[in-house]
């Protein structure tokens, strides 16, 4: 009589067969698993954000002084939404290595226990028991009428679309903090006019008084001096409050404590503009929201020859090399399938992904067309408002010495009796007018300049962070080096002459020549 395993007894030596066989392969595949250096994998689109050489700043700002250049460097290095988008990039590239592997074999251990009936066929001893294989098996994918070639230049055109929007939102970026940086300094200029105008008017009012104690000024003299000293007041509560709030939000941009910071203005700007049709050249070959647009045409042509590839047979190649085996045939190691698959009849699920293919390129197309057009008109109402600002400036200069002017006339003629103090506080209602439209146009007229040099797409990378110079050459004989600056250039701009670079520190009138 035969002794028959029972089915524990067999259900342990296939449990311990399968652990042999399994537990090593377990072990790398944990410890790959575990193997990926995250801070490589965030380099990889820091290195396209700080360039090769990014510049060092101060951690800490606190009443010390900080340059336009170190925000946007801080914004650079602390702007979560940069972070993720270098995130959607390294996706990209995942995405590009995950097509690139269809094309390599992919291998597995596939361990598999099955149970034969002493009734079965195959079952030559006439006893219940666990059959065990540990095959290793390999997987080929030898053609798959060449959707799998085209979806992987396809994610190499997603990826460098990916990091063309990532380089875009830089810059996108760079012009809100300097907007908000602007914002504050023209807040602090404007504070300063205002406190300068309250010390004259507080004088008036104190003359007023003394005027009217003498018996030579009326009470309504004193009641319209006072009003306009306190609307002053109000104004200057107001300027006050804008730098505060302005702070606050740069301090949110660039993610430092700048509140107590001293802002310190060196840009120059120049100001003769070079040709529009020359920026306009230069922005369609610059700017990365455009070059994010060719990128994903191109992408989706891609997916059409996909798509158009599922009509074709696919072939993939299995085989099989047993570590263990217990199934007939027993003394068989290897064995291998060669599958070919024909697309007979899908029930129109291939005409239907063609169509929303050739549909997202057409959308493609359409989004490059417009994003070219926006840019154009961008780069177009930039140069035409940093010409208006540059002609503004110099209309308010001569409009603050004339105000200043009328001030000193009208403080003269009331004196003699020719005028009265309403005359007197129109003339200082005229000058700090015009003193704080100076000083606000000031610093508008380097944020249009930024305006104007992010629309060329030129804002460039905290390497080389505010470039003043445009390309004179045709754009395809642009050599560059880093991306959105272009070497062999010429400048935009020469210093300003006539423009004024200072407000009047004090309401006070100039003296008549």
């Amino acid at each position: 009589m035969v002794n028959q395993p029972s089915l524990s007894s067999t259900g342990r030596s296939v449990s311990q067969s399968f652990g042999r066989c399994v537990a090593p392969f377990v072990i790398l595949l944990l410890a790959a698993g575990c193997a990926v250096n995250q801070r490589k994998e965030v380099q990889q689109y820091r290195d396209v954000l700080d360039g090769n050489h990014p510049p060092a700043v101060e951690e800490s700002y606190d009443n010390k002084p900080i340059s336009l250049a170190e925000t946007l460097i801080l914004a650079n290095r602390r702007n979560e939404q940069l972070g993720i988008s270098g995130e959607q990039y390294v996706q990209a590239l995942i995405a590009k290595q995950k097509a690139f592997s269809t094309f390599l074999p992919t291998i597995s251990v596939a361990p598999a226990s099955t149970y034969i009936d002493r009734l079965s066929s195959i079952n030559v001893n006439g006893a219940k028991h666990f059959s065990t294989n540990v095959p290793i098996t390999a997987t080929a994918n030898l053609f798959n009428g060449f959707s799998d070639a085209a979806t992987l230049a396809g994610t190499g055109f997603t990826v460098e679309q990916r990091k063309a929007q990532m380089l875009d939102l830089q810059q996108t970026i760079f012009l809100d903090v300097a907007q908000t940086y602007y914002q504050v300094l023209s807040a602090e200029r404007s504070v300063i006019v205002l406190t300068n105008s309250v010390k004259v008017q507080d004088a008036h009012v104190s003359d007023m008084m003394d005027r009217e104690r003498a018996g030579v000024a009326r009470p309504l003299d004193i009641a319209q001096s006072q009003a306009q000293d306190a609307a002053t007041r109000a104004d200057l509560v107001t300027a006050q409050e804008n730098v505060k709030n302005g702070r606050t939000l740069l301090a949110f941009l660039i993610d430092a404590p700048v509140q107590n910071a001293v802002l310190v203005d060196d840009l120059t700007v120049p100001a003769e503009l070079a040709p529009v049709a020359a920026a306009l050249k230069v922005a369609r070959e610059m700017r990365q929201d455009i070059v994010a647009a060719r990128q994903g045409v191109e992408a989706a042509r891609e997916a059409v020859s996909a798509a158009i590839g599922q009509y074709y047979p696919s072939v993939s190649l299995n085989m099989d090399y047993f570590l263990h085996r217990e199934s007939i045939p027993t003394g068989s190691v290897w064995q291998g399938f060669l599958d070919v698959n024909f697309p007979l009849f899908d029930a129109g699920i291939i005409y239907a992904n063609v169509r929303q293919a050739w549909s997202l390129l057409r959308v493609a197309r359409l989004n490059e067309q417009m994003t070219v057009r926006q840019a154009d008109q961008l780069v177009r109402t930039g140069y035409d408002t940093l010409v208006g600002s540059r002609e503004r400036l110099v209309e308010l200069k001569t409009e603050v010495k004339a105000a200043s002017d009328a001030l000193y006339q009208a403080q003269q003629s009331y004196k003699a009796g020719l005028a009265t103090n309403l005359d007197v506080l129109t003339a200082q209602d005229q000058l700090l007018t015009s003193q704080l439209s100076l000083a606000a146009e000031e610093f508008n007229y380097k944020f249009f300049y930024l305006q104007l040099v992010r629309a060329m797409g030129l804002l460039a990378r905290p390497e080389n962070i505010i470039p003043a110079t445009m390309p004179t050459t045709e754009p395809s004989s642009i050599e560059t080096t880093t991306p959105g600056l272009p070497t062999g250039v010429q400048p935009i701009l020469q210093p300003p002459g006539e423009v004024p670079t200072t407000v009047p520190a004090t309401t006070q009138p100039a003296s008549p020549q």
